[in-house]
């Protein structure tokens, strides 16, 4: 009975250091699906938002990142490298600017 308590104990502690792991890292988002439209207050509010935005953020592809963090701030825009695992949670009021290797932006999309 004490062994499988310690056990049970031991997996807790890993889950909560592993989610801790998880929720320290850079959060992403990409794009859903062309035509996806959630029925959400504000939706398309947010995405105008974005859209109306966009044409200046794109203006800083080629430039390094520090730049970018600095005139775009979380959670209004959020940097993604290129083959880093990404969430689904899709926001249609931010910005995502995907980065190279080098920390040099190289795309920018809302979502």
């Amino acid at each position: 009975m004490m062994n499988v308590l310690w056990i049970r104990a031991a997996a807790l502690a890993l889950l909560l250091a592993g989610t801790a792991v998880v929720a320290s890292g850079p959060a992403a988002a990409q794009p859903a699906a062309p035509g996806f439209r959630p029925h959400m207050p504000g939706f398309r509010g947010g995405e105008a938002a974005c859209r109306r935005v966009l044409p200046m953020a794109r203006r800083h592809v080629g430039q390094p990142a520090r730049l970018v963090r600095a005139r775009f701030r979380a959670p209004a825009a959020i940097q993604v490298r290129y083959c880093m695992m990404c969430t689904h949670d899709y926001r249609p009021n931010r910005l995502t600017f995907g980065l190279d290797e080098r920390n040099i932006v190289r795309s920018v999309s809302c979502g």
